[in-house]
């Protein structure tokens, strides 16, 4: 049987109407788990000290983020206006949810493109969103503060560039722009995006004309990272990594100068551990059988489409190289892109599935069925993890942060060493304020931070009456008994536990 494919607008038009519905579910769906404010789950401890680094206009941790606080900054403002008191943390979660809605919009965009010549092509790349939307990675940093939903919609942003609209090449400037002023790994995407607009193309030059547009982008986006130095000379902002007001700070911040160690450290054993967990992490996002699935859509791209078949590969190799390598606990998180492209293969393989069936029997409607049933299990396995991936009931950064107010005195120096405890602080003091208005004249303290020259220089510019506060915390705790309040958030090893006492979360230095 000949099946007649719709008119190519008619195409568009429905694939259109799936990117906008997928859309729309998605925020619905992150909305119904988003967290409540303030979270450390999902490897969100950063949060707080992004939204810190919003509010009083700071540089946060490298390479500095500056197209993401940009937004933020105006983001806050916006809803600050619409809902004025409104909890920050909670506005700020809300962002993220629409920059992984915007994300699903555009796959679908993708997905119905790449699959525009088959019947059933928006019910497809519906699919593709659905899969991509329930992806565990993306749905977990969707309902919280974090760079990587708005990373994620720049990944599919890049893609739907090359992919979609490789003809006009110039367009491709603005995802690598908006990529590089955000999250530096964009640049692991070049290649694959290099080679997608190389091959739609004819002719020697073919390989030449990309350059520019490209090199465009990065140009734009690194021009960005003039906010950096200009922040960090004004004040300064109390949230400044490096100190940036000088090209060593500045350099030190966007070169990640303090996550080398990272990179390539580790035992053989534990690099095979890394490849392990890179294998698990691309399991869990759809199950062994959704993995299945996204191979057989690589091999129908083997067999009709080799050069998207190549494309893929070059798109997930650096990226997975790259978390493989890298050893931290949340490295996972840079496999957004491998996420992103599976769910893609997963949609390729169930229309090419659903032609071979259409082809053994005309008589029963088997591209909707094959359709409906990859969507209900996929929103059947989101139900499955609900439990562990929503946030509607997570309250612990949030009560921390109460349970300071509670304990903590005027003119307190507060010690702190692990990022959790760490940024939750910064936030309560520099960013919703309740830790100030709570204890005035709080001093928040992260002891090893003093490592750093440019923490030192920070600390001496912010409380230059503080004795020895450009020193080391030991020294600060030695020059301030009897005159400051002195707390820890974690019992210090160095000090005799004699002289401590427990109030609430902290430790007080007993008078």
């Amino acid at each position: 049987m000949n099946t007649i494919l719709p008119e190519p607008i008619a195409v568009r038009r429905s694939i259109r109407l799936a990117a906008v519905s997928a859309a729309l579910a998605a925020f619905a769906f992150y909305a119904a788990s988003l967290a409540p404010g303030l979270t450390w789950a999902h490897q969100g401890a950063d949060g707080g000290e992004l939204l810190a680094a919003a509010v009083t206009n700071g540089v946060p941790h490298p390479p500095g983020y500056p197209l993401y606080i940009m937004l933020l900054q105006v983001w806050l403002s916006m809803t600050g206006s619409v809902a004025p008191g409104s909890d920050l943390a909670l506005r700020a979660n809300w962002l993220s949810a629409l920059c992984g809605a915007g994300s699903v919009a555009v796959t679908v965009l993708v997905a119905g493109h790449l699959l525009r010549r088959e019947p059933w092509a928006w019910g497809w790349a519906l699919l593709a969103g659905i899969a991509w939307a329930t992806a565990p990675l993306l749905w977990s940093q969707a309902i919280i503060t974090e760079v990587y939903s708005l990373h994620a919609l720049l990944v599919a942003l890049l893609a739907w560039a090359v992919l979609v609209k490789p003809r006009q090449v110039w367009i491709v400037a603005v995802p690598v722009a908006l990529g590089i002023a955000h999250h530096l790994t964009i640049v692991l995407l070049l290649p694959a995006a290099f080679y997608a607009l190389a091959v739609a193309r004819t002719g020697v030059r073919r390989w030449l004309q990309p350059v520019p547009a490209l090199g465009l982008g990065v140009l734009l986006g690194a021009l960005l990272y003039i906010r950096i130095p200009l922040v960090a000379a004004a004040g300064p902002p109390p949230v400044n990594w490096g100190y940036p007001d000088n090209v060593a700070g500045f350099w030190w911040l966007v070169s990640g100068a303090a996550y080398r160690g990272y990179l390539l450290s580790g035992s053989l054993g534990a690099a095979l551990g890394r490849v392990a967990a890179w294998a698990y992490t691309v399991t869990n996002q759809f199950t062994a059988l959704g993995l299945a699935f996204g191979l057989a859509g690589l091999a129908v791209w083997d067999r009709a489409t080799p050069s998207l078949r190549t494309f893929s590969v070059i798109w997930i190799t650096p990226v997975s190289i790259y978390a493989i390598l890298y050893y931290t606990r949340d490295s996972d998180i840079y496999l957004l892109p491998v996420a992103w492209i599976v769910s893609v293969w997963m949609a390729v393989a169930v229309a090419s599935i659903a032609g071979w069936l259409r082809q053994q029997t005309a008589t029963l409607p088997l591209a909707p069925l094959a359709a409906a049933m990859m969507g209900i299990s996929l929103l059947f396995l989101a139900v499955l993890r609900w439990p562990t991936i929503a946030l509607r009931g997570d309250h612990d950064a949030r009560q921390y942060v109460a349970a300071l107010e509670k304990v903590l005195e005027p003119d307190t120096i507060l010690i702190t060493l692990a990022d959790q405890e760490t940024f939750a602080v910064w936030y309560g003091t520099w960013a919703s304020g309740s830790l100030r208005a709570a204890a005035p004249g709080l001093i928040p303290i992260n002891q090893s931070l003093y490592q750093f020259d440019w923490y030192q220089r920070l600390q001496h510019d912010l409380y230059p009456d503080v004795p020895a506060i450009d020193q080391s915390a030991q020294a600060v705790v030695e020059a301030s008994l009897g005159s400051r309040p002195i707390y820890f958030a974690e019992k210090p090893v160095w000090l005799d536990p004699a002289s401590l006492e427990q109030v609430g979360p902290l430790w007080r230095v007993k008078p």
